[in-house]
């Protein structure tokens, strides 16, 4: 979608929608009755059609009193109550509206969302974030009919009285931010025989390519040689070529904070040995969903480019049955060098990312790591799909996380870290089991994957609530989320 902006008064705005914000009690607000905008909009808002009550939608027609051809009248709620994440949400839901109206362009009067002292770059980011995400459509493999979508293609900003330099940045910044999510949800979404490890490895190669990013993909010899046990021991069971993707952005910077991103990338996920009932199997398609985050995390990053060195790792991999998976009862070798007892091959992910946590805590000596994982179902039973679980063992980056929350507007919830969960770890037969059972099962996972941060302060993200959606509800049409991409890159580029 094209991001323009446009300093201009709104009766010079020739356009074929208009949309205007407007809070709850319409007929009060003073930026909606005023000059030609009153005109068009009295009789809807004197038969109180339209009252500027959240989620409100109404189009009215302007006969020519405006340049603009329709009017798309926003509600959003009280006022003390408007946030940047409820106008992001009200686009999201706008956008759909516009676009299967049959809309190409659309024109949104910024001066009637800046309300309650919010600040004009969060304001421009929403706006652009929602649009942009809410009408995201993923058509990439349909070939019949494709002329009946409609798209919505370019995106206007109007105000008379702002910065125009903080206007365009802020506006470029939320469609780097959007695109980004996009991207993730494509690749979360797309289907396992498309969406494969060498897929992910040449989209990294592409950003290599593109923004200069330096990256390494080890294959299923290297990773053995260099001890990815634990790795390949998903991968064993597989045709599929594995990979283990690295992608280095900043490399070249110096006297800079380096911070580490690690995805889990099971890009099919029938459970191995330990298979998964056959219903619903088909949405393991995007049980790579942390891989995803990874990689569009790091095109968002080469383009808004921090002053920091940001490594992204995603070991990339089936999880299949076969005559050389490996089994429940094994005892693997991890990169640490402790040892696993695989209780349940179905527990592929944590097998995954404890050789990437190893990996790069001693290969980049990270002043941080991030994990994404959709990790354990136990994840989705503790929170439902309204927040990310993390856990983290340093509060101060707990914290960062937190305020990363609040400007992205993507809710999380600590989870307890303690290490009385470890008894649920204990094995007869190796350092420990990789899984404790059905109890704490969210818990236990963290507290299997905390064994391999070599003690660098570390958040883990479990996902797998939050990574997709049955309807389409705000910013976030049918379908994958692209759960944590804009919570990582809000920590990155305000990262202190």
């Amino acid at each position: 979608m094209k991001v323009s902006t446009l300093i201009s008064d709104l009766d010079k705005v020739d356009t074929p929608l208009l949309i205007i914000g407007s809070i709850k009690n319409a007929k009060d607000d003073s930026l909606i009755v005023k000059d030609s905008l009153s005109e068009i909009v009295k009789d809807i808002i004197d038969l109180e059609d339209f009252k500027g009550e959240s989620g409100e939608l109404v189009f009215a027609y302007t006969h020519g009193k405006l340049p603009a051809k329709r009017l798309l009248l926003m509600g959003l709620g009280k006022e003390e109550d408007l946030t940047a994440e409820s106008i992001r949400k009200a686009f999201g839901d706008a956008s759909r509206k516009a676009r299967d109206l049959g809309v190409k362009k659309v024109s949104i009067s910024l001066n009637h969302f800046l309300r309650n002292e919010l600040e004009l770059v969060a304001v421009t980011e929403a706006i652009v974030q929602g649009l942009i995400m809410g009408s995201f459509q993923n058509l990439k493999y349909k070939t019949i009919k494709l002329d009946k979508f409609k798209h919505l293609k370019e995106l206007t900003l109007v105000s008379n009285d702002v910065d125009e330099k903080k206007l365009k940045s802020a506006a470029k910044a939320g469609k780097i931010i959007a695109n980004a999510v996009n991207f993730s949800r494509e690749l979360a979404w797309g289907p396992a025989n498309e969406i494969t490890p060498t897929k992910l490895a040449e989209e990294a190669e592409r950003l290599a390519k593109e923004h200069g990013i330096e990256t390494t993909i080890f294959d299923r010899k290297k990773s053995e040689e260099i001890g990815l046990h634990s790795f390949i021991a998903v991968a064993q069971g597989t045709e599929e070529p594995p990979k283990f993707i690295i992608m280095d952005y900043g490399k070249d910077k110096t006297d800079v904070d380096t911070i580490a991103l690690i995805g889990k990338a099971i890009t099919f996920d029938t459970g191995g040995i330990s298979i998964k009932p056959s219903q619903d199997m088909l949405k393991m398609k995007a049980d790579m969903s942390g891989g995803a985050v990874v990689i569009a995390a790091m095109e968002a990053i080469a383009k808004l480019k921090p002053n920091l060195r940001v490594i992204g790792l995603v070991p990339a991999t089936d999880n299949m049955p076969s005559g050389k998976a490996y089994h429940p009862g094994d005892v693997i070798k991890s990169y640490s060098g402790q040892t696993i007892e695989v209780i349940s091959t179905d527990a592929e992910g944590r097998m995954v990312i404890n050789d990437a946590l190893t990996y790069a805590a001693r290969t980049y000596k990270p002043k941080v790591m991030f994990d994404f994982a959709t990790l354990t179902g136990s994840m989705m039973i503790a929170l439902g799909s309204h927040a990310i679980g993390y856990f983290a063992n340093d509060d101060d980056l707990a914290d960062k996380l937190e305020e990363a929350s609040k400007t992205s507007g993507e809710r999380i919830w600590r989870m307890p870290l303690w290490e009385v969960y470890d008894q649920q770890l204990k094995s007869d037969v190796a350092d420990f089991k990789h899984t404790g059972g059905r109890p704490g099962g969210a818990i236990t996972a963290a507290r299997f994957l905390s064994k391999f941060v070599e003690e660098v302060p570390w958040i883990h993200m479990d996902i797998a609530g939050v990574s997709e959606q049955d309807s389409d509800k705000g910013y976030n049409p049918k379908g994958s989320k692209g759960a944590a991409v804009r919570l990582i890159i809000d920590i990155i580029r305000n990262w202190k």
